[in-house]
């Protein structure tokens, strides 16, 4: 497979910059997120497009959350939350997969687990409202019934 050279890189807050400017053009911005894939081997991400390679340089995680919808149950019990991904899709939340990075903020696996997702402002304080502490000063999660204890990122 070809690798073409660029200066293509996803800045902290979810922009993608090439050679230094903006990218804003939505198709462009579209072409670039459905085509994103990560090498299973080396951890690097690129674009993978007819057959050639454009590397991506990642600031903090290729995704980002942009918002997320909390579904109770009438008594008010939590059964899933939905996240809204910088690429327009949703996806059910992965509670095993909440960990807090190295910032405070809240990051998730999306994409069936492959990529690492850092939630911005508004989908941060939505899932931080679901919260709860324990004794110890660690944070949980209860959906359907069960708890999910917050992991800091590195835990395993």
């Amino acid at each position: 497979m070809k690798e073409i050279g660029s200066e293509i890189f996803i800045n902290s807050q979810g922009e993608w910059l090439y050679e230094g400017n903006k990218i804003v053009h939505p198709e462009v911005l579209s072409l670039f997120k459905n085509s994103l894939t990560v090498d299973e081997k080396s951890g690097e991400f690129y674009i993978d497009y007819k057959g050639k390679r454009a590397p991506v340089k990642v600031a903090e995680t290729p995704y980002f959350v942009r918002d997320a919808v909390a579904k109770k149950d009438p008594a008010g019990n939590l059964l899933e939350v939905i996240l809204e991904i910088d690429d327009g899709s949703r996806e059910i939340l992965d509670p095993k997969s909440l960990t807090l990075d190295a910032s405070g903020v809240l990051q998730v696996k999306v994409k069936s687990g492959k990529f690492a997702a850092r939630c911005l402002a508004a989908a941060h304080f939505r899932i931080a409202e679901l919260l709860d502490s324990d004794d110890e000063g660690g944070f949980f999660i209860v959906i359907n019934q069960n708890r999910f204890n917050l992991k800091e990122k590195g835990e395993d």
